[in-house]
């Protein structure tokens, strides 16, 4: 038994590593890629690349169904998509390609500061961005832009023992368009993750949050943190938000770490809602603004 908790305890602090170490030149350039991918010419227009590298935790499942999800919702509406873990796809010319980029599970530093750049003046410039769970963790802290002004609010941890849970979800939004057709509140099963608080989303949307009530935000197996409560109820647990940077639209999302939640009808239509809003340009820039 207490190997099978040690165990556990390891594997669950590799999931919830530490802000990413500096590595020194020669591993950081050994560890980045700079051949771009192919991309056929026939790709359907308007496209989306789903960009999964990871160079911390990877969720293997979690990928696989957003995977699925984004191919699915490109069949179904005639757009091009393009599945990738080369962060050589961040370059200027290959970018114009695609109106949407997914972080799929995204962790570490998977970018070299040039690729960086791109991605950020491709999103300011009118890009839309989705971001999913672990694309929100602490293993991007190399990259202060995209910690500070994309994301925003610092991970600090998600519950073990059990980690996964089944929690009340609240919108928080109902007029916003995302949250259109989106229950006030429903149950879902997941890897919740907490926050270092609400402060740094700065003049984000909160779209959704976490019922602390419904479920045991506990750290039971690693670290010294045990409590994982924001406090204040949903509102003060922020899992999705919203933002407008420069021209561009994102949305970030907590949820995602297995492939069931790409099966949950309620998610879906909250991914789909997302995807529309995020493409959507227009003079009043609806939803970029708290209500």
């Amino acid at each position: 038994m207490r190997t099978l908790i040690a165990f556990s305890a390891a594997l669950a602090a590799i999931c919830t590593s530490s802000s990413a170490q500096v590595a020194d030149p020669g591993e950081v350039s050994a560890r980045h890629d700079s051949a771009p991918p192919e991309i056929t010419e026939f790709m359907p227009s308007p496209a989306i690349l789903v960009f999964s590298k990871t160079l911390g935790w990877r969720h293997n499942e979690g990928i696989a169904g957003a995977d699925r999800f984004f191919a699915e919702v490109t069949s179904d509406n005639g757009m091009g998509i393009f599945t990738t873990a080369n962060g050589a796809v961040f370059n200027p010319e290959q970018l114009k390609r695609f109106e949407v980029i997914v972080f799929n599970n995204m962790t570490g530093d998977a970018l070299t500061p040039e690729q960086e750049e791109a991605f950020q003046k491709w999103l300011e410039n009118g890009g839309a961005w989705i971001g999913l769970h672990s694309a929100g963790d602490n293993s991007h802290a190399d990259w202060s832009w995209y910690d500070d002004k994309v994301i925003g609010p610092e991970f600090v941890g998600h519950p073990a023992g059990p980690q996964f849970q089944e929690a009340r979800l609240v919108n928080l939004a109902t007029a916003h368009p995302i949250m259109r057709g989106i229950p006030a509140e429903w149950m879902h099963t997941d890897e919740w993750y907490s926050f270092d608080g609400t402060e740094a989303l700065g003049d984000a949307v909160p779209l959704l949050g976490l019922d602390e009530d419904s479920y045991s935000p506990q750290n039971l197996l690693y670290g010294d943190r045990e409590d994982l409560r924001m406090g204040g109820g949903p509102a003060g647990h922020p899992i999705a938000w919203t933002r407008c940077i420069g021209k561009g639209r994102t949305f970030y999302s907590g949820l995602g770490h297995n492939h069931t939640s790409y099966d949950d009808p309620i998610y879906r239509k909250l991914l789909l809602n997302a995807l529309q809003w995020v493409r959507t340009r227009d003079d009043a820039n609806e939803g970029c603004q708290r209500g």
